[in-house]
């Protein structure tokens, strides 16, 4: 018999736990692929990497193998090693039903549809119990005065057991020497120093910060309704405060980002912890009249637009982010808000906008430009081509299998030799021929739209024109600046020199210039099919014009 082609895939969580688990676990399935009667054509780990995230680059690489039809079986130590969340399970399952890859872990042997949903359900199960049982211990923590969280600048920890060689998690103490730094930040902004003004000279004076980089404003000033930043924390005057925040994990991310809303505060949990307190009450309280009286008194809401390219600008010099400064300016912000960029010089927005609109209209997207895009674009196809072609080619190799199978099982019918096993494995095999056929009657080869035709240097140029004209139309202002945003990966600031000007530098990503201007009145829609987007994976470098 031809040997399997078997792909070994391991993970473990974090790096708390033993830092060969998965190469351990690669090693333990090498003999379940010989069982298999199987060869090894790959291994595909994910170290330190959360079973919750479908990013998972080991995870991406071997699907993309499985794709290509490069696997026929997935060996792994268990079914929570490739997948944990009931969606994610259901997700890989599908997958691999559709390429015909079978799964097989050392601790449920093969996998089939009802283990698919019986490990959903337990794996929903599990996290609703985790869940509970974690809150659970986190509030008993806080009650009994110990930190629930990380570890606040300011303290460190301790390392105390519960006289059973237990260790105990949560207990800190004051870092005196950090405590100090936290203790002249109150000072100095209760005598009337700005926040940039307190980072500014924390950096001068090269106190590290929190993450032992640099002091930045956000981190002292902070948001007093959320209590958080270096004047608005609590702790600092001896009071825990848990449970402010809901968290949630995003479920359109692979990446599961956590997003959190604040709680009502009855909902809150507040222990006083005299033992824990850096800043006496007195200057406490200085603080926050002082932050009473610099909030501007009935100050409605900005509802100003968002500025065209905030957010995009970086500055030459550190590598920081410009941000708005006043109200037409942009500045860098290290040097704005940490003191430690030489690059102190502000910039108008008009400045900076007026001129990459310009090149992003008659600059950016050029025909040599677009010769070049489309060679790279054409070379992609043609090896996405050659993998779909393959894969056909089994896909008929299997039909044709199928096909005798089903004449086989038919002449058992015919010669009286019936029952419910021979019933079930003709109507699968059926249903199987009937999915096959579908597939290769479907798989219609799509060649490139992509030409270097004036047409289309043309029809981006007009496209841009008329979303600069937009901008100026209040109702429909902020969708031309979501498309625009769209176009440009990055703006650099140069500072000017004795003998050079101040310079900008736009990038874009020319997949995304081309793909806007053949996508006809639906600029910010994806184009069907595998159109542009199959140059994503190539290397295909952005193009930038210096301004």
């Amino acid at each position: 018999m031809t040997k399997l082609r078997a792909a070994i895939y391991a993970r473990h969580s974090t790096d708390k736990q033993n830092a060969s688990s998965s190469a351990d676990q690669s090693s333990a399935c090498e003999v379940l692929v010989q069982q298999l009667n199987g060869v090894t054509v790959g291994i595909y780990e994910d170290p330190e990497v959360s079973g919750y995230r479908r990013d998972r680059p080991g995870l991406l690489r071997m699907l993309r193998d499985v794709a290509s039809g490069e696997i026929d079986v997935i060996v792994c130590e268990a079914l929570d090693r490739i997948a944990r969340d009931g969606e994610d399970i259901n997700w890989l399952g599908k997958k691999l039903s559709y390429h015909r890859t079978r799964l097989v872990t050392a601790t449920e042997g093969e996998i089939d549809e009802i283990k698919l949903a019986v490990a959903g359900l337990l794996g929903s199960l599990f996290l609703t119990n985790l869940r509970t049982k974690t809150v659970r211990g986190l509030k008993a923590a806080v009650l009994a005065g110990r930190l629930a969280g990380g570890r606040a600048y300011g303290y460190r920890k301790v390392v105390r057991d519960d006289g059973y060689g237990n260790v105990i998690n949560g207990v800190f103490e004051i870092d005196e020497a950090q405590a100090e730094v936290v203790r002249r930040i109150y000072r100095e902004f209760a005598a009337g120093r700005s926040s940039i003004q307190i980072a500014t000279g924390l950096n001068a004076d090269a106190i590290p910060g929190p993450r032992c980089g640099e002091w930045n404003a956000s981190t002292i000033r902070g948001d007093p309704k959320k209590l958080v930043g270096i004047l608005n924390n609590p702790l600092y005057a001896g009071v825990i405060v848990w449970g402010r925040r809901e968290w949630r994990k995003n479920p359109d991310s692979d990446r599961r980002e956590r997003r959190y809303r604040l709680r009502d505060e009855a909902e809150w949990t507040t222990v006083e912890v005299r033992d824990l307190r850096i800043v006496d009450p007195k200057l406490v309280d200085q603080v926050r009249r002082e932050i009473g009286n610099r909030r501007r008194v009935g100050a409605a809401p900005s509802n100003r637009a968002r500025h065209l390219l905030s957010g995009l600008i970086r500055c030459g010099e550190c590598g920081g982010n410009y941000t708005i400064a006043g109200k037409d300016y942009y500045r860098c912000s290290r040097n704005r808000e940490r003191g430690t960029c030489n690059s102190a010089g502000s910039i108008r927005a008009a400045q900076i906008e007026g001129p990459v609109l310009a090149a992003l209209q008659t600059r950016l997207l050029t025909p040599d430009l677009v010769k070049l895009f489309t060679e790279e674009f054409r070379r992609e196809v043609d090896r996405l081509n050659r993998s779909h072609g393959e894969a056909e080619a089994q896909a008929k190799k299997r039909l044709s299998a199928l096909e005798t199978e089903i004449v086989n099982l038919a002449q058992h019918f015919l010669a009286g030799t019936v029952s419910a096993t021979l019933a079930a494995m003709l109507a699968d095999r059926e249903a199987e021929k009937v999915q096959l056929e579908r597939q290769i009657a479907t798989k219609v080869s799509e060649e490139p739209t992509v030409v270097p035709h004036p047409t289309l240097i043309a029809t981006y140029e007009r496209k841009v024109a008329r979303l600069r004209d937009a901008l100026n139309q209040e109702d429909i202002r902020a969708e031309a600046i979501a498309t625009l945003r769209e176009l440009i990966t990055s703006i650099t600031v140069f500072a000017a020199s004795d003998d050079v000007p101040r310079t900008l530098e736009a990038e874009a990503s020319t997949a995304t210039l081309i793909n806007f201007a053949r996508t006809p009145n639906a600029p910010r829609r994806k184009a069907g099919g595998r159109s542009i987007e199959v140059v994503a994976g190539v290397g295909f470098e952005p193009t930038t014009f210096r301004l």
